[in-house]
Order: structure tokens, then C-alpha cells, then sequence
């Protein structure tokens, strides 16, 4: 008897957290779309600018990669593949969309670049910083 009503319990939470993981799939899609909406629409499709990632800085939709990453990864070298396969998240579209939104604002990226860099310089490291 007691084997039954520890079973039937079982079942009842089972049905609980099924129930829970339910709303928090709910909860996460409907955040989603919500950060989808705070997201500025760029001439890019691939860029979106938010206040709520990066300070505002643009960033290649669906990712935390900025195009600031993507343009400082080829002036040190490296192709549109090799890019993507540094990050697999990316595609060859979303890398040449960023090197695209970067021509079309190179003053506003190269803006983000510096104050990157002088944040870095500021803060503890051994690394070396050169203008």
C-alpha cells in the first residue's frame, strides 16, 4: 500500500516540475522576443544595436560577437573563414555583414576599437598596450 502512495507522489511531482518546465519555457521564449524588440534594426541585416548589450555597441544579431571583434580579427590577419571557424556561431554572411556595417561606420566602430583599447590599458595586465 504504502509503495502505491509513494509512487502516486512521485507522479504528482513529476507532473509539478514538468508543469514548472513548461512556464519557464514560456517565460524564456517570451524574453526572447522581448530582447528582439529592444534590438535597433540596422541597413544590416545580420547587425542589431542595443543599449541593453555592449552599451549599444553593434553586435551580429543572435550572438555577443560585436563587429568590433570581427574587424579587429582581420586587421590581425585573419579571412572571413578563418573567422568562422574561431566562432562557430558565426556564418560567412553574418562575418561579411559585420566587415560591411564597418565600412559604412568605420568612424563609429573605430570609436568602440579605441575606447576598448584604452579600457584595457587602464585596467591591471601584463600585456604591453600600444597605441
Amino acid at each position: 500500500m504504502s509503495t502505491m502512495i509513494e509512487a502516486r507522489r512521485v507522479l504528482e511531482e513529476l507532473s509539478q516540475l514538468r508543469e514548472e518546465i513548461q512556464q519557464l519555457g514560456d517565460k524564456v521564449e517570451r524574453l526572447i522576443v522581448e530582447r528582439e524588440k529592444l534590438s535597433l534594426p540596422t541597413e544590416h541585416p545580420h547587425i542589431v544595436s542595443s543599449e541593453r548589450m555592449h552599451r549599444g555597441e553593434p553586435t551580429i544579431r543572435g550572438t555577443a560577437i560585436t563587429v568590433r571583434t570581427v574587424v579587429e580579427r582581420t586587421w590581425l590577419g585573419d579571412s572571413v573563414q578563418e573567422i568562422v571557424e574561431a566562432y562557430p556561431v558565426l556564418t560567412p554572411a553574418q562575418v561579411c555583414d559585420a566587415l560591411s556595417y564597418y565600412y559604412d561606420h568605420t568612424d563609429e566602430i573605430e570609436r568602440y576599437i579605441a575606447e576598448n583599447r584604452e579600457a584595457l590599458c587602464k585596467g591591471p595586465t601584463i600585456l604591453a598596450c600600444r597605441p
